[in-house]
């Protein structure tokens, strides 16, 4: 890893705040997704408020990227967390004098959803003028390993802070840090970006968004592939996990929180993947490397609807934790290792003048699938029978790796184009 990156200072600033905005975001969704799925006790209406969330990208994201294009990224998220932060302060006030209201978790859900619709792709974007296109492959992995080695503990610590003190407890840590990521923004020096090249009307933009989705197979194909894990495997993770660790298993807040935990030190393991990956193998060869990685991993989940292993689950929480736990470890240090990859991919294959338009019509279409996913297992697990989700999810990873032949096959063709190149100037 080339931490001769630290010697960047508005590297150092970026990742101070990408890990402290990501943990804050962790430590309020985990207290958010206790409190709903205590104040309802289903699976649908706590996947209800998780869709709801998407309801912003839904509306925005069309506009999002373009507008994010076009303007001040290191202000964007400047104002977007501090805004963010003061919201927070100003429930932790609210919380102090009267009870928290299913009302109020919606008010926070939307709104933070769309801040992340603009957040996202400034914050992808601004990366890419921090260092040099040769250094982004190690950038966004020391960025990752600082994220997430913070967002490791951030689970359990929110977990912690809403059994101990309640949701207005985490209200003001949350308003705390999302204040501190807008001082960080803050003190990033980067030249105002100039607009050459930038279509002369936002309709003009919002069309142009769509060339590398038509242009290239690759990034089409691994689009598709990120969507089918939207729509099967992160909602079965979201919806599925916490519902039967609570309301099956009868697991407590903090088995929950180990579980989450677990997955985010997953994706902090998969950093020294990445470093081990990158030396020996293509770009292309390490992201069907971490496709590969997630249909494996995600194998034993399709054993849950076996009566055996769930009266075993049942004799105790610590079995539930590490079966549990330790899938979520597995798919999310498969999951950390491809999006290195494939964020390196797309920083390096679309233009940069379109990135940020780029970034938001995939999280668009991210959003999407998750919209429905959420719908659909919120139905499926409220009917008690596993078989039927855990059916839906093979099918959805069987259908993931027939997406990703597409880009194998345009992969081998440039690789031929190439080789014909190099033998004519021969």
């Amino acid at each position: 890893m080339n931490v001769s990156l630290l010697r960047n200072r508005n590297f150092v600033l970026f990742v101070t705040r990408e890990s402290i905005s990501l943990s804050g975001t962790l430590f309020l969704n985990v207290s958010l997704a206790l409190y709903t799925l205590a104040a309802t006790g289903s699976a649908a209406s706590f996947a209800s408020v998780l869709a709801l969330g998407i309801i912003p990208q839904l509306v925005l994201g069309p506009f999002a990227g373009t507008l994010v294009d076009r303007a001040d990224k290191r202000r964007l998220l400047m104002w977007l967390d501090s805004g963010r932060g003061l919201l927070l302060l100003l429930f932790f006030l609210v919380s102090s004098f009267m009870p928290v209201r299913l009302e109020m978790i919606y008010v926070i859900v939307l709104l933070f959803a769309a801040g992340d619709i603009f957040v996202a792709p400034a914050s992808l974007t601004l990366l890419q003028r921090i260092v040099r296109k040769q250094d982004l492959t190690h950038a966004n992995a020391l960025d990752t390993t600082v994220v997430e080695t913070v967002r490791v503990l951030a689970p359990f610590a929110g977990t912690v802070v809403y059994s101990w003190a309640g949701l207005h407890a985490v209200f003001l840590v949350g308003g705390i840090l999302c204040c501190l990521c807008g001082a960080a923004a803050a003190l990033i020096r980067v030249e105002a970006q100039r607009t050459a090249g930038v279509s002369s009307t936002i309709l003009q933009d919002m069309r142009s968004s769509l060339q590398p989705f038509t242009r290239d197979a690759r990034i089409r194909s691994l689009v598709i592939n990120g969507m089918l894990t939207h729509l099967f495997l992160f909602p079965f993770i979201l919806v599925g996990f916490p519902y039967m660790i609570k309301q099956l298993f009868l697991g407590s807040d903090t088995d929950f929180g180990l579980v989450e935990s677990m997955m985010t030190a997953g994706s902090l393991c998969s950093l020294a993947a990445v470093m081990f990956l990158q030396k020996r193998y293509s770009l292309s060869a390490n992201i069907g490397i971490g496709i590969l990685g997630m249909l494996l991993f995600v194998c034993p989940l399709l054993f849950l609807q076996n009566e055996a292993l769930a009266s075993l689950l049942g004799q105790s929480p610590w079995l539930v934790v590490a079966f549990f736990g330790g899938i979520g470890f597995l798919l999310f240090f498969s999951f950390g290792t491809y999006g290195v990859f494939f964020r390196t991919f797309y920083q390096q294959t679309v233009d940069s003048s379109m990135l940020g338009r780029f970034v938001s019509v995939m999280a668009m279409l991210f959003s999407i699938s998750r919209f429905f996913g959420f719908a659909l297992y919120g139905r499926l697990f409220d009917s008690d029978d596993l078989l039927v989700p855990v059916v839906i999810l093979g099918i959805g990873m069987v259908l993931k790796l027939l997406v990703h032949l597409p880009f194998l096959r345009a992969e081998k063709r440039l690789a031929a184009e190439q080789h014909q190149l190099e033998k004519a100037d021969l």
